[in-house]
């Protein structure tokens, strides 16, 4: 368990840091020390539609996100389960090997911080609990997958009380800090039922994208989470692993 972020300046701390951050990333200096445990399935799919298809994801993000100068995306779900963090690292990986993006993973599922523990070789390395909580600074819990330009945040360990480490000035302060040195901020973030934390967070990015499990998720459970977020911000639904049957049951 993770104690709660002691009260105060933490915010403060994170905001005065930013010249030296700025320093640290124009030199280049985030250190190359992340690898992959898994490979991803847009790396390891022979077909090409896979690709293709986060592809399209991005194109149309893109459109929205320079329209309304959004770069912090959540990515999120109805329920656990839906592929919301597959699909945050699918496109993330895509926009920045592909597309030329410097992007940044923040793991900001903190109940069930999967990235941590299924796809990086974290070794001893700070995460964003550390940031929000004044044990680690921004910086040097930030790093970068070899050969790429693919940044991650990753939580670290799970937190108990994740709605209150996510409603705090630490992680505004990280979010408001990021937004300068990243093309795009892809947040992978927890579902939005039941808890509380997704509530939270949808007011503190520019936008989100909600992931739907073709087949699996009962449409009442998809019109209560999109009913739930702040309309404003909505930037679409991934219906994952769906066909055109599946497609024609989600209209609604």
């Amino acid at each position: 368990m993770v104690a709660s972020p002691p009260p105060g300046g933490r915010g403060a701390a994170i905001a005065e840091e930013k010249d030296a951050f700025e320093e640290y990333n124009e030199t280049g200096m985030f250190m190359d020390r992340l690898g992959l445990k898994q490979r991803l399935a847009i790396m390891e799919s022979s077909d090409p539609m896979v690709a293709e298809r986060y592809r399209i994801l991005f194109t149309r993000l893109e459109q929205l996100s320079l329209k309304h100068s959004y770069k912090t995306i959540a990515v999120t779900s109805a329920i656990k389960g839906e592929g919301k963090t597959v699909t945050s690292l699918n496109l993330s990986w895509l926009m920045a090997t592909e597309f030329g993006k410097k992007v940044l993973v923040i793991e900001n599922d903190l109940r069930n911080p999967s990235i941590s523990s299924s796809y990086l070789n974290m070794g001893r390395l700070s995460g964003l609990i550390d940031v929000i909580k004044g044990d680690a600074d921004l910086r040097s819990a930030i790093n970068r997958l070899e050969d790429t330009s693919l940044y991650f945040l990753p939580a670290r360990a799970s937190a108990r009380n994740s709605s209150v480490l996510i409603d705090s000035q630490g992680m505004r302060s990280v979010l408001d800090n990021v937004k300068a040195h990243f093309d795009y901020v892809i947040v992978d973030s927890p579902p939005i039922l039941p808890l509380v934390d997704m509530n939270i967070l949808s007011r503190m990015v520019d936008g989100l994208v909600l992931v739907v499990k073709a087949g699996s998720t009962p449409k009442d459970m998809v019109k209560k989470a999109v009913g739930s977020l702040p309309g404003k911000n909505l930037m679409g639904v991934v219906l994952n692993g769906a066909d055109e049957i599946h497609m024609k049951k989600y209209y609604y």
